[in-house]
């Protein structure tokens, strides 16, 4: 008859508890960015990227009347062809042919001033010193002129009462040192077509819009001038540093493909994760995972045991559970390792943590699956399951084994289920041997009473044929004597003396 199988040293369990610290591996979130001057950064970035869009769809009324005024307000002195100009209306442009020209911290000054533009429509303060007195109400778009050779820099778009798009050119922004901005300025203010609006640096401009005289700023002599030619002019804060900076984000972005803001984020992660790779942050997940996968496999082990025994040997419950401390905080330590050899090898830092909780999450599994299966076919051979049973089981706990590669993205919250689904699915699974062990024993049972109820249908056919021979034979000796042919009359053995 079966005996009811063992649960309590199944070798897989420890591995059940040390698999939760697959699920919650190292916890390092992206950080919010809050610094002014990043986001500031990452507005302008997007600006430039937005820059690289053509002016005006082709076909349409706005790219004729944006493609006169690119043809009227060119400096070239043999002009451009409408044919040009309707192209560079119509055509985008990429972001690093912006920055690419002779003067590209000209281009990302203009870039920078748009920005800055942009915010000021929408309500928002960007700083400008002496920004204009009245902000239009329909201005709808404000972009960079798209010939290199243009009278101004900058291009609005106004928003007609029939919705067209109108396009008109403003202002030129300049960058540079005081002398050579005053020079250009002053002889763009006397050149016919050019008008009188210049955009700077702001510590170039008061706040009452006059030339700023400074050791940093303009001379007297320079401030004169300007004023003389009735310059403009629009202070933008920190436009040159901003230019440059703008420059180096576009050369960044075209190596790793980030904006500013989340290059940040990207720096701020690898920094936190530099920090968790730490010995000391090794340590103390390798204590926490101990720990963690100790009182894990413990739980899981109790359970299991007092369902299928209904006792619980403190031993086992406690060789699990140490077994389970050591891959705990093995697995802390294997995480640590393949991190740090992924890293020297040239890996991005978030890569090779990626690259760590995968290697140990398969790990784990192939390790509880072969457990399992070794244990299967062990109990299978000392006849306390069936081949069945034993090939039911292994696909049920390798379904459990696998459930840490599953439940990593839930991080924290993946342990109550993987601890519940271990919990669960052994139980059932030790439920169903229990109750197969049950009807095996009542098969047997039922065969065995069969069996003696066989042996005693054969006694009474053997009863029954002695009894129609003794009867044959009373017949045969009743038909003598009613014939008178009576010899002497023979003696009859009883059942029960033949018997004897």
């Amino acid at each position: 008859m079966r005996t009811k199988p063992k649960h309590d040293e199944e070798p897989a369990l420890p591995l059940a508890g040390a698999a939760v610290g697959v699920v919650s591996p190292v916890e390092i979130h992206v950080q919010q960015i809050s610094d002014s001057t990043i986001l500031q950064q990452g507005r302008v970035f997007a600006e430039a990227l937005r820059q690289t869009e053509p002016l005006a769809a082709a076909g349409t009324r706005e790219a004729a009347q944006a493609a006169a005024a690119v043809k009227d307000g060119t400096a070239l002195p043999s002009g451009i062809r409408a044919e040009t100009s309707s192209r560079l209306v119509t055509e985008g442009r990429t972001l690093q042919d912006m920055v690419a020209g002779a003067n590209p911290t000209g281009k990302a000054a203009e870039i920078v001033c748009i920005s800055d533009y942009r915010e000021l429509h929408a309500g928002r303060d960007p700083g400008i010193v002496n920004p204009p007195k009245h902000v239009a109400g329909n201005v709808d778009d404000i972009r960079l002129s798209p010939h290199h050779a243009s009278r101004k820099d900058l291009v609005f778009r106004f928003r007609t009462h029939d919705g067209m798009l109108i396009t008109k050119f403003n202002g030129q922004v300049k960058t540079g040192s005081a002398p050579y901005i005053a020079d250009k300025l002053v002889e763009m203010a006397e050149t016919p077509g050019y008008g009188k609006v210049g955009y700077v640096d702001g510590r170039f401009v008061n706040p009452d819009g006059t030339p700023r005289v400074s050791a940093d700023a303009f001379s007297q002599a320079q401030a004169d001038r300007l004023q003389r030619a009735k310059v403009r002019l629009r202070g933008m804060p920190d436009l040159d540093a901003r230019a440059e900076k703008l420059i180096s984000n576009i050369d960044k972005h075209t190596g790793d493909g980030l904006d500013p803001v989340f290059r940040e984020q990207v720096r701020l992660f690898r920094d936190d994760l530099a920090q968790a790779y730490r010995p000391k942050g090794v340590a103390v997940r390798a204590a926490s995972g101990a720990a963690v996968a100790a009182a894990t496999a413990a739980i899981v082990t109790l359970v299991v045991q007092y369902a299928s025994e209904g006792r619980v040997d403190v031993v086992s419950v406690g060789t699990a559970a140490g077994k389970a401390a050591v891959y705990g905080a093995g697995g802390a330590l294997a995480d640590a390792g393949i991190y740090h050899a992924a890293t020297h090898a040239g890996i991005a830092p978030e890569a090779a943590k990626v690259l760590a909780q995968q290697s140990l999450a398969i790990g784990f599994c192939v390790l509880a699956i072969g457990a399992d299966v070794f244990a299967e076919v062990k109990m299978a051979r000392a006849g306390d399951i069936s081949k069945a049973s034993a090939a039911a089981g292994v696909a049920a706990k390798a379904a459990l084994d696998v459930l840490p590669l599953v439940l990593v993205p839930l991080g924290l919250f993946g342990i109550p289920v993987l601890v519940g689904a271990q919990l669960g699915g052994r139980w059932a699974i030790t439920k169903v041997r229990d109750a197969e062990s049950k009807l095996g024993a009542a098969i047997e049972e039922d065969f065995f009473q069969a069996a003696m109820l066989t042996l005693k249908l054969d006694r009474m056919d053997r009863g029954v044929a002695a009894l129609k021979t003794e009867c044959d034979e009373t017949d045969q000796l009743f038909a003598e004597a009613m014939s008178g042919s009576v010899g002497p009359r023979p003696h009859l053995a009883t059942t029960h003396e033949e018997e004897e």
